[in-house]
């Protein structure tokens, strides 16, 4: 590095930027601190927001509108602002978002009034799941307001962005007209990053399968836009600076127009060093210029070293320019190796495949532990894959510009071109999702892993860096001259001790991958505790068992008041805790708060979490919905079993017994008849009771004295989220619970947990915990006789622990 001194400053500036981050937080970032808005505004209160617009985006049923340069006004209500706006005192708030659904025709660069209710951003509410406040604080963004009214102050534009705006909303338009709906939204993807209109599950299923990088803008996007007009403008002038300045002009106007991310700045930065060196006829360091994009970036954005797009786009550049090029051996060409490259020639098209393969490994072994810990599982089949993606994509992009271009500019039988260009594009992405949907048929397609420990990814990149020395100084010793000068050659012999000194080193390579990959895959969790949590899904349940030896199951999983609660609520968590298969899922009843989320994850088992076994109550108390579900699953592949009282499952020293319903219950279907489960680990005892009340919950205060009568229970999920109509004093009583957990929305419309259910919790002495409050509840049973359990309350995570 002696000779790379911007490299090394730039070096130590993103170091110190990286470790002042993760170190003193809110005290070096500004933007982990509560800004004006969280200090002095609460939840619902009436704000006036006047702001400038500098970026729009464009949803379904409404649009957003990020302003910058914010004064927020507070109201005490609505009805008072007319007369009390001339009194009103205000604050100043750098970046704000408004959501708008009348979807007023704004400009970039309009001064807008938004008159609406303030709200905050969501942490994740349970282990795994998107943070959203995290998300838009790197942003520097805090609040935002659904308008009211919205009206526009200042009609002044930003003249080349609503340019390039309006020319993006154009091309977006006709990608959709003319690719057709799903694969124009996928082009619009690629090309523009406007993945609002993509299909979801088209997206998954390029990420569960390791190619979900082509939907980001990235080095190869920008590489075929301004490195093609760069070449081009070159070879059509002669001029190495014209075509430098026109390459960088028109990448500079595609940044502006699809909007900057990490992956464009690292790009950007590479390619104008790139550019700049042709046109000083210097050489290119991609080394500095990474450095120096590294460094420029967490300048621009220190929390970046929070995200994965981060890491995932400097780390592949990363492996490409050092890590690479350092496993690359030199070797001494001899007089028997000259013979057998000779004969090898007529397969070199062999040679580059193997090659190709090769580097595609080295580049996932590279990214491994990045991925594991932002995504929690990795494809196993993506070199393999992305040995067709990427040569492709090339074609693609190019194709896809090319198209949009023509259809723009030209109209009637002058499109055809165009459309012919977008209509290879279509093709291209059938093949992509067509060898996406068959590798992901071949065993061991998706390896769930879970959020790996940073002293995992540390070891193994320490693995990593002995591998490259050991290249290093394998490289440099071949170079070396074995011989002095004028001693005889004895070309076999020398041949002989390089095979045996590569094999030495090979040997020891092998080792270190063994046991880096060994350390990084393997799941160092307690065989000798059991794991339950209840999840924060909203109004509903949906709680997580899982047994010292592996088993999991599910009871219930469902909201009424979270969309697509299993896709964006219960399935990040499994995949986070390494689950990728459910071997039980217990349905105590057939309403959608327990079930919906459910039946999203039996459609998604390819991309999702697989279920092996559905577990519904005795069928004598199915209703239409179970009906439904029991019919969907066996669709779909599932098992559909029945759990009747007193039947249990055992495994691995816990055990799942079904309480209620039992033959003697003659009540309806629906709540009172809900499964009620009991799962013991030795000496503690937990009671997931559904949704049972009235005659369901005499008839439960029966079976627990005929089925444990001596027991009690030291966790109890509290019935219908909390209800007055359950959780009765004669019930609690003969349960006795320590701990009560209630699974309720926030502020939902029912009101739950109701005030009466509270008192009579409070009168037994169980301390309550709701997910409400704390997010997913996290509970672990050790083997040695202590219960911990784990809660999440706001971005603080706290475990207690108690001794029995």
């Amino acid at each position: 590095m002696k000779n790379r001194p911007l490299c090394s400053l730039c070096l130590v500036i993103a170091i110190l930027i990286g470790v002042l981050t993760a170190g003193a937080g809110a005290k070096f970032v500004p933007e982990l601190r509560p800004s004006p808005v969280e200090q002095y505004g609460e939840k619902d209160d009436w704000l006036i927001v006047r702001g400038q617009v500098y970026k729009k985006e464009e949803k379904e049923k409404y649009q957003i509108l990020y302003l910058k340069k914010c004064s927020v006004y507070f109201q005490k209500d609505q009805q008072s602002q007319q007369n009390q706006q001339s009194q009103q005192s205000f604050i100043k708030e750098s970046r704000m978002l408004i959501y708008d659904e009348k979807k007023n025709k704004i400009q970039i660069g309009n001064e807008v009034e938004a008159e609406g209710k303030l709200s905050f951003f969501e942490t994740a509410r349970n282990p795994g799941n998107f943070d959203q406040k995290a998300y838009y604080q790197r942003q520097n963004i805090h609040g935002k307001v659904w308008s009211e009214t919205l009206k526009i102050t200042d009609h002044t534009v930003k003249r080349i962005q609503n340019v390039l705006e309006n020319i993006r909303v154009h091309c977006r338009n006709i990608l959709l007209s003319e690719a057709g709906e799903k694969n124009g939204s996928i082009l619009s993807a690629i090309l523009l990053g406007e993945k609002s209109q993509m299909d979801p599950e088209i997206k998954k299923l390029y990420q569960v399968n390791g190619i979900g990088h082509i939907l980001a803008i990235s080095g190869l996007h920008l590489s075929v836009i301004g490195i093609g007009i760069y070449q081009l403008l070159r070879k059509l002038t002669g001029s190495y600076t014209i075509g430098g300045i026109g390459g960088i002009f028109f990448f500079f106007l595609y940044v502006l127009m699809i909007g900057v991310t990490v992956s464009v700045i690292r790009a950007g930065i590479m390619y104008l060093f790139r550019v700049g060196a042709e046109i000083a006829g210097r050489h290119y360091d991609s080394v500095t210029a990474l450095s120096v994009a590294a460094a420029v970036v967490l300048i621009w954005r220190p929390l970046s070293i929070y995200d994965g797009a981060f890491w995932l786009s400097f780390f592949a550049v990363f492996a490409v320019v050092v890590i690479m090029p350092a496993g690359q051996m030199e070797k001494a060409k001899t007089r028997t190796e000259i013979d057998i490259q000779k004969k090898r020639e007529n397969k070199a098209w062999i040679i580059q495949i193997k090659s190709m393969i090769i580097s595609n490994i080295e580049m996932q072994l590279f990214l491994l532990p990045i991925v594991l810990y932002f995504f929690y599982e990795f494809p196993l089949y993506a070199t393999f894959l992305n040995l067709l993606v990427i040569p492709l994509m090339t074609i693609l992009l190019s194709l896809g510009i090319t198209g949009s271009f023509i259809c723009m500019l030209c109209s009637g039988m002058f499109k055809i071109p165009g459309k012919c260009m977008l209509g290879i594009c279509g093709f291209i992405l059938t093949i992509y999702e067509r060898c996406c949907e068959f590798f992901l048929e071949l065993p061991g397609a998706r390896v769930v892993i879970g959020r790996i420990k940073i002293w995992q990814i540390l070891f193994y990149y320490g693995c990593v860096v002995v591998i490259c020395v050991i290249y290093y100084y394998e490289k440099k010793r071949t170079q070396k001259k074995e011989y002095a000068k004028g001693q005889e050659r004895n070309e076999a012999q020398e041949c002989e001790k390089q095979r045996k000194q590569r094999k030495r080193g090979n040997t020891l390579t092998g080792m270190l991958c063994a046991l880096g990959l060994f350390v990084l895959l393997h799941r160092f969790d307690s065989l000798s505790q059991m794991q339950v949590t209840v999840l924060d899904v909203g109004q509903g349940d949906g709680i997580f068992l899982k047994s010292p030896g592996g088993m999991t199951c599910m009871i219930d999983g469902g909201s009424s008041d979270v969309k697509n609660v299993g896709q964006y609520r219960i399935e990040p968590y499994l995949l986070s805790k390494g689950v990728g298969t459910l071997d039980y899922v217990f349905i105590s009843h057939g309403d959608s708060d327990h079930t919906n989320g459910i039946e999203e994850m039996i459609l998604r088992q390819k991309i999702g979490v697989k279920i092996k076994t559905l577990v519904f109550p005795k069928e004598s108390v199915w209703d239409e919905s179970l009906k439904k579900l029991a019919i969907y699953a066996i669709e779909n592949g599932v098992q559909v079993a029945v759990m009747e009282q007193g039947q249990e499952i055992e495994k691995q020293g816990m055990k799942i017994l079904c309480l209620c319903p039992g033959s003697d219950y003659s009540g309806g279907t629906g709540n009172g008849a809900s499964m009620v489960l009991s799962v013991s680990y030795r000496e503690f005892d937990f009671l997931f009771t559904g949704d049972v009340e009235g005659i369901g919950e005499e008839k439960l205060c029966e079976s627990i004295e005929k089925y444990c009568p001596e027991k009690a229970f030291e966790i109890l999920k509290a019935a219908h989220h909390g209800s007055r109509n359950s959780s009765s004093e004669i019930f609690l009583q003969k349960v006795r619970p320590k701990y009560t957990i209630i699974s309720a929305g926030i502020e939902n419309s029912y009101g739950h947990p109701h005030r009466e259910t509270i008192e009579r919790l409070e009168k037994t002495g169980s301390r309550i915990l709701a997910t409400a409050n704390c997010g997913g509840i996290e509970i672990t049973v050790e083997f040695g006789g202590k219960i911990q359990y784990t809660l999440k309350e706001g971005s603080e995570t706290t475990a207690y622990e108690e001794s029995e």
